[in-house]
């Protein structure tokens, strides 16, 4: 068997948790120098930068990914779908998207990089009478809430502890709202308990171009079990700052997630 790579794919809004690790090993059939990884998710919750993307727990959070891996150079790509509910925008039912990127080591530093484009796209009801009602500031425009994000991540390994941090511009109309694009950054400690145990913490920041948009801060914490043949559980508790007076459907406030996910 050839040498592990590993893409860390850290706080993926799109994966709703804190860590997932798409791991492409050369074993089986080997297609264009590369290797095909997949991963699948179910939870009570499925959480981005702090608020629901399941509005709170209202149908079960379901993700899958399959993710094709060159082993050479690092460079990726895939898919990835999930399940979606929001109370603010009722004709939204589902969400997927492509994503491409470059994982690798910065010489002899042990900092690890990842960098990767990932287009959101939401499947909307166009059948649906229902009318969204509108939170937070934004008001995307027409049906078309599908944006793109650039993340941009390093982590690198001190004894038991790693720390990941990641930056994320939005390079488009967030969620679809005219004018609006984002900004994130998130700093994520973890310490390996042994034994497959491991704890770890998120904080970060939700930020606009836009004063229309109001930001917010998030953070969680949790401890996760990685058991063999790609199994891992995960559970966690997730809080924000934003403020519960503009807060109408509690999707920005406390949650707690347990996620069982494998990866093969």
């Amino acid at each position: 068997m050839k040498n592990t790579l590993k893409a860390a794919v850290l706080g993926l809004t799109a994966l709703g948790v804190t860590s997932t690790t798409v791991y492409a090993e050369e074993e089986g059939a080997d297609f264009l120098g590369g290797n095909f990884s997949y991963w699948g998710y179910i939870g009570n919750e499925r959480m981005f930068r702090g608020n629901s993307e399941t509005q709170n727990s209202e149908i079960p959070a379901l993700q899958g990914m399959i993710t094709w891996t060159h082993e050479d150079t690092g460079i990726y790509l895939g898919y990835w779908t999930a399940t979606v509910k929001f109370d603010l925008v009722p004709d939204v039912y589902a969400e997927s998207g492509p994503y491409i990127g470059k994982a690798g080591t910065i010489g002899d530093t042990g900092i690890n990089y990842n960098v990767l484009l990932w287009h959101y796209m939401y499947h909307v009801d166009n059948d649906s009478n229902s009318e969204p009602t509108y939170d937070n500031g934004y008001k995307p425009k027409g049906d078309n809430y599908d944006y793109t994000e650039l993340y941009i991540q390093a982590n690198k390994q001190f004894g038991r502890w790693n720390l990941a941090g990641e930056v994320v511009p939005t390079l488009n109309d967030w969620f679809g709202t005219d004018g609006v694009k984002g900004l994130s950054y998130q700093l994520t400690p973890t310490y390996d308990l042994g034994d497959g145990y491991s704890v770890s913490a998120t904080f970060g920041r939700q930020s606009f171009t836009s004063d229309r948009v109001n930001p917010w801060n998030y953070w969680d914490v949790g401890i996760a079990k990685s058991f063999s043949k790609g199994w891992k559980v995960d559970l966690r508790f997730h809080d924000t700052n934003y403020d519960t007076s503009k807060d109408t459907t509690r999707i920005w406030q406390e949650h707690y997630v347990l996620g069982v996910s494998k990866s093969f």
